[in-house]
């Protein structure tokens, strides 16, 4: 009996590890996508029924998303993203996680007037598989802090 507990176990590690590598695998698509101002690519890791829950409790679809996202890469001249896996849960073809995601952004006016951000996000994100790929379901912002400054100069 503990022996087959044990294979129990440690098939689960093995689907788990497997599921936390296809995930990191997305969430480097999206950085990816990110960089490069491809907005069809990052709608990609999103299912076409996502929903987004923001802190104030708003819930916005996969096209809002995207038109605020259009936004940001229109007026952003850098960003980036880094994230910290804090929970994964994850049973078959869905997974949730908590991560605490921390964005770097600045935007520039006239050449000399910069604003710059540091945004930390945590967020509990529901993935399942979809044609083959995980895709993001919903997501729930459970806290956001936004911390700015200006520059002036060059």
């Amino acid at each position: 009996m503990p022996i087959s507990a044990f294979r129990v176990t440690n098939l689960e590690m093995t689907e788990r590890s497997a599921i936390e590598a296809a995930l990191d695998a997305r969430h480097a698509d999206a950085a990816a996508a990110w960089a490069s101002r491809d907005l069809g690519a990052y709608c990609a890791l999103f299912s076409a029924g996502l929903q987004y829950r923001q802190t104030d409790g708003q819930v916005i679809d996969r096209a809002r998303l995207m038109r605020d996202v259009k936004a940001q890469f229109d007026r952003l001249d850098f960003a980036e993203s880094r994230y910290t896996r804090e929970a994964l849960v994850a049973e078959g073809a869905e997974a949730t996680e908590t991560l605490l995601q921390t964005i770097l952004a600045r935007a520039s006016a006239f050449g000399i007037l910069h604003r710059s951000w540091r945004i930390e996000r945590r967020g509990r994100y529901d993935w399942s598989i979809e044609d083959g790929q995980w895709k993001i379901l919903r997501v729930r912002v459970l806290s956001e802090e936004v911390r700015g400054s200006w520059r002036l100069g060059r």
